[in-house]
This record gives structure tokens, C-alpha cells and sequence, in this order.
């Protein structure tokens, strides 16, 4: 799948909040996300109270709006438990990302409203692109909600939570 995303760092959820006029709160949702030692390709499996699954994605680093290719697999308890052992063994574990979402769905964005332990608050879009054909009508949708949140006046993030949080404990490390 494809979709358009962007990550912008916030100090007030709320304000972010009181701009959501356009979106359907979906509902909270906690996360834990284990990354693994791959570089340039992201891979991790993602736990949530009722399920889990495996998520690899490609993406350029870069700050605002970017496209990104993402595969989704659905685990089992039993897969899961299997993926991670033998993910952790070949690759090593990068980092744990453990966060707090509130999921709301306007046509075919999803806004995450994040808050990310160690880290601070974001509010991250992601538009479903559906099809190869029509990319201008997700374009202008993924621009429209940065316009209405008005996330031009916050800091784009080029990467990762899992970037963010890696580099945050190198630096502390020395």
C-alpha cells in the first residue's frame, strides 16, 4: 500500500484538538512498536491490547509531507511470538517505541494524535493512497487537513519515533 504522511512535533494536544472539527474519533489506542537493526528499511511488529502485527515500510528521511510504501501482516499469538524471537536473533532490537494514540479517520487520512514516552507529543497524518490512479485527489485531501490543524506552524519531523528515540539515547549514552 501508499499512503502520504507527515510527523510534526507539538506541545499542546489540545490545540491540535480544538482544530479537529474535520474527523471521527476512532479511539485511544496503546502501542508498542519493536524496531529492528535494518537501516534504510524499516521493520517492526507492533503490539496493541488486541492484537499484533508485523509492519515493513520504506520511506525517504525527510521533513514534511513524503510517501511511503508499507506492508501490513496480521500475527497470531503463536506468529508473534515466533516473528519476534527470530527477528530479534537475525537483526537485533533497535529500539522499543512505546506510545499513547488518539485515532481519528477523515476520509481517507488517518490523524494520529501521539503521545510517545520519552519523547513528547505529535500529531501525524497518514493518507491512504488506493489506488495508483487519481494520486491529486489524496494530494489535495492530505493538504487540506495540514491547512485546517494548521500544522505549517509546528517542526516537521524528518524520521522515525524509532529514529528520534535511537539517536536521543546514543547522545545521553556519551
Amino acid at each position: 500500500m501508499k499512503n502520504l504522511e507527515i510527523k510534526v512535533e507539538v506541545e499542546n494536544l489540545d490545540d491540535i484538538k480544538n482544530h479537529l472539527v474535520a474527523g471521527t474519533y476512532r479511539g485511544t489506542l496503546e502501542q508498542v512498536d519493536t524496531y529492528f537493526l535494518l537501516g534504510e528499511t524499516k521493520i517492526k511488529i507492533r503490539e496493541e491490547k488486541m492484537a499484533s502485527e508485523l509492519i515493513v515500510y520504506f520511506r525517504k528521511i525527510r521533513k514534511g509531507s513524503r510517501e511511503s510504501r508499507y506492508y501490513r501482516v496480521p500475527l497470531t499469538s503463536h506468529s508473534f511470538f515466533v516473528v519476534k524471537s527470530a527477528l530479534s536473533f537475525i537483526f537485533g532490537i533497535k529500539v522499543k517505541v512505546v506510545k499513547k494514540r488518539d485515532l481519528y479517520i477523515y476520509k481517507n487520512t488517518r490523524i494520529h494524535i501521539d503521545t510517545v514516552n520519552e519523547l513528547g507529543n505529535f500529531v501525524e497524518l497518514e493518507t491512504v493512497c488506493k489506488n495508483s490512479y487519481g494520486n491529486k485527489e489524496y494530494y489535495n485531501e492530505h493538504e487540506e487537513i495540514k491547512q485546517k490543524l494548521s500544522l505549517g506552524g509546528y517542526r516537521a519531523i524528518a524520521g522515525s519515533y524509532s529514529g528520534l528515540l535511537y539517536q536521543k539515547r546514543l547522545v545521553s549514552s556519551f
